[in-house]
């Protein structure tokens, strides 16, 4: 399905699942619209999804939906193509003091905190999409036995290096701000200081490792 939500842009939804394979399929479109489409101005690629931007002087939405459609169809119908890439790994502190709903999330699953930290750190996720913040990415799917949903009321100020939880998705505040993820703890924020390497740290189809650090390791590496 392919939409217009603006004067020279264009939303194509794709009929596959924001897996492996389906961000596969959507990043080949991505290729394809990159090779086809003249002028472009930006794509991005999320969950299932692609939103492509053009230069509006050279943006004729007859041409761009048959180019879309046609890349569609290859993306969908094409083995897609896979380039393995290393996982980010991301050291996280699940301590009381530095995660502030992970009691609450271990009620939720009738599980112990220690219980949510080993399986939130025990597998390795797939980013989905990046946004809604600079360097912020989408990570799925987390264990259904530590989903939860958002807050009801989102925080004003979530500290940077904040690792949350909403429903089946997990991810790190990549800098100070607003949210409403549940917070079940905290990456050092030294990580993510360089606005330029955490906004290139993730892109969609890549993965994501967390692993598990004590409080004196944490601080150490805060230094």
């Amino acid at each position: 399905m392919i939409a217009f939500p603006g004067p020279a842009s264009a939303l194509v939804t794709l009929p596959v699942a924001p897996d492996r394979d389906g961000i596969a399929r959507v990043l080949s479109l991505e290729r394809v619209a990159r090779e086809t489409l003249p002028d472009l101005r930006a794509t991005i690629p999320a969950f299932n999804r692609l939103l492509v931007e053009g230069t509006p002087s050279r943006w004729d939405p007859a041409e761009v939906e048959a180019r879309l459609e046609a890349g569609a169809r290859i993306a969908l119908e094409a083995e897609p193509e896979t380039t393995p890439a290393g996982a980010v790994t991301l050291p996280v502190c699940y301590e009381r003091e530095l995660a502030p709903d992970l009691e609450e999330v271990a009620a939720i699953a009738g599980l112990t905190p220690d219980e949510v930290a080993r399986l939130h750190c025990g597998s390795t996720y797939l980013v989905l999409a990046t946004g809604f913040a600079p360097g912020f990415a989408y990570l799925g799917d987390l264990d259904a036995r530590i989903a939860a949903p958002r807050l009801a009321s989102p925080r004003a100020r979530v500290p940077q290096g904040a690792v949350g939880i909403a429903d089946r998705r997990t991810g790190v505040y990549p800098a100070e701000g607003p949210g409403g993820w549940r917070l079940v703890g905290r990456v050092p924020a030294a990580l993510f200081a360089d606005a330029a390497e955490r906004i290139a740290r993730f892109a969609p189809g890549g993965s994501v490792e967390f692993r598990r650090i004590g409080r004196k390791d944490y601080e150490a590496e805060c230094e």
